[in-house]
């Protein structure tokens, strides 16, 4: 792990914002345990109760156990993680009881989805209804579905939204298997509480960036940060005028951890900071003035079929974070810092890749 990404994780798994007494001794199941929230979930619960001396255990439901146990293999001895290995598409028919179940998984990536829409859908329909099945089997105290800003659509007027607005998607677009599908599993997850008495619970995240994002990452806060650690100029393919609410992962993590031991149940919370709310354009002028030295500059080209099918049809989308902090939550990352922080780890990954031995 990169000394970014360490940072980073004890920033969370020290924050005396979060009632980390509500989960020693308690059994957490995380779904996309590999992915850029789940695994950052994992390892700052597990660093928390390492560290103060607590039990938190951990179930990673994950595709690859082998890719899993190399990732967390510094918990391997803890006893508090343990691997059920299966797709999250097939029935779960773990006996083990999960205390809260915190459901991750998704195709996160429009180069994903773009490609595979078909695949994205049934991930998120089927895997959630498989998780809230196993939820309800097991009696869980409650159920954390991680959603996204996408879900509202595009919405007239320049005003923040808030959890009760709602937009326009269009269905007859590919691209729209992405936000329907998410849409679609909060009314399923709503309709088990209602039907079953499941305790529910929805954090509907903006758009995430900072340490610890996959390589092929194709949204981009992954891919501009790449490119300044390259020394290489940004290229746009599209004005980038669109103004959207985006958060550093530190301050998303401790949002879905303040929804799910602080939130209402049978409510949905916006997880977004006011500190990093910019334009796809402003993100690339930001990253190219926080390194003048380099001389990098943003160029614009006529993007290709492919990469149009890959793009949101939202315009503006600035999430209001306020019934959020009414729980105590508060973003602490801004644009410029998450910013550095991400082009840092970039750039420790390059000088780790390059001093490998062949």
């Amino acid at each position: 792990m990169n000394s970014v990404l360490k940072r980073d994780i004890l920033s969370v798994s020290e924050s005396i914002d979060i009632p980390w007494e509500k989960l020693y001794e308690k059994t957490l199941m995380i779904t996309g345990a590999t992915g850029f929230i789940g695994s950052f979930v994992i390892h700052a619960l597990i660093n928390h109760a390492l560290s103060n001396n607590k039990r938190i255990n951990i179930i990673a439901l994950v595709r690859n156990r082998q890719r899993a146990e190399a990732m967390f293999a510094e918990y391997l001895t803890s006893g508090m993680l343990s691997f059920c290995e299966q797709d999250v598409c097939e029935k779960i028919t773990l006996d083990t009881r999960a205390d809260y179940v915190v459901h991750c998984a998704s195709n996160a990536a429009p180069k994903e989805y773009s490609a595979y829409p078909v695949e994205t859908m049934k991930t998120n329909f089927y895997g959630t209804l498989n998780l809230l099945d196993y939820a309800k089997r097991v009696e869980a105290e409650s159920f954390l579905y991680v959603s996204t800003i996408e879900i509202y659509g595009a919405i007239n007027g320049d005003g923040l939204i808030n959890e009760d607005d709602s937009g326009y998607i269009n269905s007859a677009k590919v691209r729209s298997c992405y936000p329907l599908s998410k849409k679609a599993c909060e009314t399923l997850v709503i309709s088990y509480a209602d039907e079953y008495g499941l305790n529910v619970k929805i954090g509907r995240l903006s758009y995430i960036f900072g340490p610890g994002m996959k390589p092929g990452d194709s949204k981009i806060v992954a891919v501009f940060p790449k490119c300044v650690a390259n020394n290489e100029d940004i290229v746009m393919k599209s004005k980038g005028e669109q103004l959207r609410s985006y958060t550093y992962i530190t301050d998303a993590v401790t949002g879905l951890l303040t929804v799910l031991l602080k939130g209402k149940n049978g409510e949905a919370y916006n997880i977004a900071s006011g500190l990093c709310t910019t334009t796809i354009a402003g993100i690339a002028e930001t990253l190219v003035s926080l390194y003048p030295e380099k001389g990098l500059t943003v160029k614009y080209e006529l993007p290709c079929e492919t990469e149009l099918k890959r793009f949101s049809l939202i315009q503006n989308a600035v999430l209001s974070p306020k019934k959020l902090e009414a729980l105590g939550w508060r973003s602490r990352v801004d644009l410029k810092t998450g910013l550095k922080n991400t082009v840092e780890e970039q750039s420790e990954l390059k000088n780790v890749s390059r001093n490998e031995p062949n």
